[in-house]
């Protein structure tokens, strides 16, 4: 088999701790065809040290300031010459065998730009599981970006499908990961992603990392903008558009035209209405309160509770004594 070349990045700042694992996670791999770049964001520990003693199987590193780890792993896209690409922190490390695996894949599946598999995410201070998950795929492009379930180690792209997105936007510091994959699925669809079974990589959940130092409001605090810029662009009706307005964070979140191919206006406003059901019930808007309510039925997310019970009361059995 002629193997394709794969692509991996490392963006890194002062994680000596891990980084060696994270290293020999990608050079054990064996595999024939590995471009291996390392973009250090001028580490102060020994991070340095270990590059080095690794650098003859290193394709390229480099140790400067950089604006973050989306502009650290612009620059490594920048000298990027492979044709799948995913990259790999230098706090997680990937599952033996793992790029194998992708490379036959995408050998075999030429008209696929995405593959996904398992992540297994682990705490650093007891080695114990967290969970083990794969990026979240649903029905359509608008239910698998309002309802994302990330999983960014675990999920390979086709490297010019990459550079035709404008790469990473560098004006986000948690979730680029996500937008990078919301602006693949409103250009390309869900039929060019494709899912397995297998391992592909290991997230370590400690004190320094940002999942866990910088808390899930953060990470939130800027899908919501994310949500709100959508929204600005296509014009969502009044009452949804105040509801997110009033949650919208005060963020610097900027970005470029996106293709927007797969991007259903309708039924994002749908799901926005499931999401903000209740607070649209309340304040009287009962036609899009039963939209919200029938797309979480129809989805399987009606919870049986005490509030759902009264929500479906008020909206479908006696919603004229009510109003």
């Amino acid at each position: 088999m002629n193997y394709p070349k794969i692509t991996i990045v490392t963006p890194s700042l002062n994680q000596g701790k891990y980084i060696e694992q994270t290293i020999c996670s990608v050079l054990d791999q064996g595999y024939p065809n590995l471009e291996y770049i390392i973009i250090d964001g001028g580490s102060t520990d020994n991070t340095i040290d270990i590059i080095r003693k690794y650098e003859s199987k290193i394709t390229y590193w480099i140790s400067e300031p950089d604006l973050g780890q989306a502009d650290a792993i612009n620059k490594g896209l920048s000298i990027a010459t492979g044709s799948i690409f995913n990259w790999i922190n230098s706090d997680d490390y990937l599952a033996p065998g793992a790029l194998n695996f992708i490379g036959t894949y995408f050998y075999q599946n030429p008209d696929k730009y995405v593959l996904c598999g398992y992540t297994h995410c682990f705490y650093d201070e007891d080695n114990q599981t967290s969970h083990t998950y794969r990026m979240g795929i649903e029905e359509s492009v608008t239910d698998t970006v309002i309802n994302v379930k990330m999983n960014q180690p675990g999920t390979f792209y086709n490297l010019d499908v990459v550079t035709s997105l404008g790469l990473l936007n560098t004006s986000l510091r948690y979730v680029f990961d996500n937008e990078l994959w919301f602006r693949f699925l409103y250009k390309y669809g869900l039929s060019r992603v494709d899912t397995c079974r297998f391992l592909f990589s290991h997230f370590r959940l400690h004190e320094s990392s940002k999942t866990v130092a910088d808390g899930y409001e953060l990470f939130e605090n800027e899908s919501q903008a994310i949500i709100y810029w959508l929204s600005v662009k296509f014009k969502i009706s009044d009452p949804l558009f105040s509801l997110i307005s009033a949650e919208k964070r005060s963020l610097n979140y900027s970005s470029n035209e996106w293709d927007n191919i797969f991007f259903d206006v309708n039924k994002f406003q749908d799901s926005l209405s499931a999401k903000y059901m209740i607070s649209l019930l309340s304040f009287g808007y009962f036609n899009l309160a039963r939209k919200g309510f029938c797309y979480k039925f129809k989805r399987g997310k009606l919870k049986v509770d005490k509030m759902h019970f009264s929500a479906f009361f008020r909206l479908f059995l006696f919603p004229g004594y009510f109003k």
